[in-house]
C-alpha cells in the first residue's frame, strides 16, 4: 500500500473518531447514569486514539517531506553531473 493510501486511511479514521466522540460526548452530557460512566470511558479511549493516529499522521507527513527532500537531491545531484559531464565532453 503506498504511502498516500496509508495517509487517507488515518484521515478517515480520525474522521470516525471525532464522529464518535461527538456522540460520547452527547452520552456524558443526557445520558443515564451508566451510559455516562461508559460513554467517558469510551471518550477516555478515542482521546488517546486520536493522539496516536495525529502522531501517526505527523510521522507520515515527515517521511513525505523527507522522501521528497531526498528525490529533489537527487534530481538535482544528476543534472549537476550531466552538467558537468557535457562540459568536460565539450572542452575536455
Amino acid at each position: 500500500m503506498a504511502i498516500a493510501d496509508v495517509r487517507h486511511e488515518v484521515v478517515l479514521a480520525l474522521a470516525h473518531i471525532h464522529e464518535a466522540q461527538r456522540e460520547a460526548k452527547s452520552l456524558v452530557e443526557h445520558g443515564a447514569d451508566d451510559e455516562r460512566v461508559f460513554a467517558a470511558g469510551e471518550l477516555n479511549f478515542l482521546d488517546r486514539q486520536e493522539g496516536m493516529l495525529h502522531d501517526r499522521l505527523a510521522d507520515i507527513d515527515w517521511r513525505i517531506a523527507e522522501d521528497r527532500t531526498f528525490l529533489s537531491w537527487a534530481r538535482q545531484e544528476w543534472f549537476n553531473l550531466m552538467f558537468h559531464l557535457d562540459n568536460w565532453i565539450a572542452h575536455g
